[in-house]
């Protein structure tokens, strides 16, 4: 399991050696991952956590593990994990801890999304009951009812006109989405 920095550091050493994380590897997946890397910093440097986030520390009594499963080519990844770790830092009592996808395929198979390994996902845990409350992902709802709606309707779709598009929605969206998810999930789990 990885801190959010060692998540970033062995995306980036796998990179600098050309490859990428999970159990494929291809020039498209590397180039993805070099874009997915330059999101991330974006977001690292940029993302600011809403008031109504920050507040909810004060609320939170129950100490929280928060497992990722992601993988360093996974573009909805490279848009939340960041938001995910900001919020992770600003609560006293949530711990993160990141799991590539494909290392843990007992883990991802219990968590699957339509039936398929969508990442990211995120599995709540009472640190202390080890009691599962909750899980998220991949994506927030308002762009993940969409993703579904287009994939029904476009089946032979064109994969780089939809990631254009759903990076397109994510800029729009300036994290308010997740941020916003978060603020009810975090109330129903503290």
């Amino acid at each position: 399991m990885y801190s959010y920095k060692a998540y970033t550091e062995e995306v980036i050493s796998l990179f600098d050696k050309g490859l990428v994380s999970g159990d494929v590897q291809s020039e498209a997946l590397l180039q993805t991952t070099e874009m997915n890397l330059h999101r991330m910093k974006r977001h690292d440097a940029k993302t600011k956590l809403s008031d109504e986030i920050i507040a909810l520390d004060a609320t939170l009594k129950r100490k929280l593990s928060w497992y990722v499963l992601i993988e360093g080519w996974c573009a909805d990844g490279s848009q939340n994990l960041p938001i995910i770790a900001k919020m992770a830092d600003a609560f006293s009592n949530i711990e993160l801890k990141i799991m590539f996808r494909d290392e843990n395929p007992e883990i991802m198979n219990q968590y699957l999304t339509n039936g398929g390994k969508a990442v990211p996902k995120l599995i709540c845990f009472d640190s202390e009951t080890n009691e599962e409350l909750g899980t998220w992902g991949p994506r927030p709802m308002a762009i993940q009812e969409k993703v579904v709606a287009y994939k029904e309707t476009h089946p032979e779709m064109d994969k780089n006109d939809f990631a254009a598009n759903l990076h397109k929605w994510y800029a729009k969206d300036k994290s308010k989405s997740i941020q916003s998810e978060f603020v009810e999930l975090i109330k129903n789990w503290r």
